[in-house]
């Protein structure tokens, strides 16, 4: 018996219909690829891009014109006065820069640099900071403080480097003695050398801020200054806070940041680190220890009030 036309037709439909599942998926693993791919070549100029940035700071006659155009506009000819170049030389380093987009040429012949190459020349010193000092950084981290401070890390491109642990405390000790307004400290344990000289700052009308961290083990000097000062109803007392974790030391007045340290890879502190007086790294410092004491709390843990 002859089968009708709709059932001889019935596999050829399954048939297509499977085809038709089968072309979809392929397109849209077609279309993962592309984007797989899209995305590595996006990738791909953007690290390309990034290493020709590099590349074109990475010359100290290129980035000495920078610095130069930095400052004010120039001609070829005074740049190259200026720096001891040749004239060749000085040209192929402003084509060079002018490629990169670093630096323009006005209709007067001046140079000048471009908002792009601003930029640039703005995130140098950060690189220089860390790279002056690489040697600390080797065995320190600055993982532990926040992305938006770690991204203006430049801040601390003047900063003066501690190197002697006894310097360190030595001046901190001097600068709560020449204190005049405030003294910050975050710390994860106070020095017992400082306590005498925190009660004759305060007598002398100088405020405190103090974060320590919520499990410090106190000394008989700590739990007086504590009983003294924390709960005392002047102006002239020490408003102490409590972190569950210290992670960074920082110790400043209102003319000095007499030490930041910064945690070694096992997450301790040597309180080896950097001193300044430099306005900008005293106003990162500031803002970072803003930043600690919003998070800190009031509450003064139990064995601080056991005495």
């Amino acid at each position: 018996m002859r089968k009708s036309a709709s059932l001889d037709l019935y596999p050829f439909s399954v048939n297509i219909f499977n085809i038709e599942i089968l072309l979809k998926g392929f397109s849209r693993i077609n279309m993962k690829f592309h984007n797989l791919v899209g995305m590595i070549l996006v990738r791909g100029l953007m690290v390309e891009e990034l290493c020709n940035l590099f590349f074109e700071l990475s010359n100290e006659d290129r980035l000495n014109i920078l610095y130069e155009l930095g400052k004010e506009p120039l001609r070829m000819s005074y740049l190259s006065n200026k720096l001891d170049f040749t004239v060749q030389e000085t040209s192929r380093n402003l084509s060079r820069l002018s490629e990169e987009g670093l630096i323009r040429k006005d209709n007067s012949g001046f140079f000048s640099l471009t908002p792009y190459g601003e930029q640039a020349l703005k995130l140098l010193p950060g690189f220089k900071f860390i790279s002056s000092n690489r040697e600390y950084f080797k065995n320190h981290k600055l993982s532990t403080i926040p992305y938006e401070f770690a991204i203006s890390i430049a801040s601390l491109a003047d900063c003066d480097y501690t190197g002697d642990v006894m310097t360190a405390f030595f001046k901190i000790e001097n600068m709560i003695k020449e204190a005049e307004e405030y003294v910050w400290i975050l710390v994860d344990q106070i020095l017992a050398s400082a306590l005498p000289l925190l009660s004759d700052a305060i007598k002398r009308g100088v405020h405190f801020r103090l974060i320590l961290p919520h499990d410090i083990s106190p000394s008989d000097e700590l739990h007086e200054l504590v009983h003294l000062h924390f709960s005392e109803a002047t102006e002239n007392v020490i408003d102490g806070r409590f972190l569950e974790n210290i992670d960074i030391v920082l110790s400043m007045s209102e003319k000095e940041v007499a030490a930041l340290s910064f945690p070694d890879l096992g997450g301790n502190f040597d309180y080896l680190g950097f001193n300044t007086k430099n306005e900008k790294a005293h106003t990162w410092s500031k803002k970072l220890f803003n930043y600690h004491w919003e998070k800190a709390t009031k509450i003064i843990p139990e064995q601080l009030l056991e005495y």
